[in-house]
């Protein structure tokens, strides 16, 4: 995954005492990210790549980086599905 991924621009969120809970605007119920998924959605202020993400959040991810991009990237499709995150259109 070399693309560069961004927040969707309509999605409703707010911080919680455990992560985050998203709104997506295609979704009428709202999900909660805790752990990793959480830290993906905060590490993504700006858009960034699957690499630079996982050095952004690499105290929750395996020394190995192949493991850490791998494991981005599944934390990335998981917020794709739910409409949380895009690809960059910049």
């Amino acid at each position: 995954m070399s693309e560069v991924w961004e927040r969707s621009a309509d999605v409703l969120w707010r911080r919680t005492a455990t992560g985050v809970v998203v709104l997506p605007n295609n979704c009428s119920t709202a999900v909660a990210l805790v752990g990793l998924r959480a830290a993906l959605w905060e590490s993504l202020v700006r858009p960034l790549s699957v690499p630079a993400i996982a050095g952004t959040i690499s105290s929750l991810l395996p020394d190995e980086s192949d493991d850490s991009e791998r494991i981005v990237g599944e934390g990335l499709l998981h917020l794709v599905a739910i409409g949380a995150v895009r690809e960059s259109t910049d």
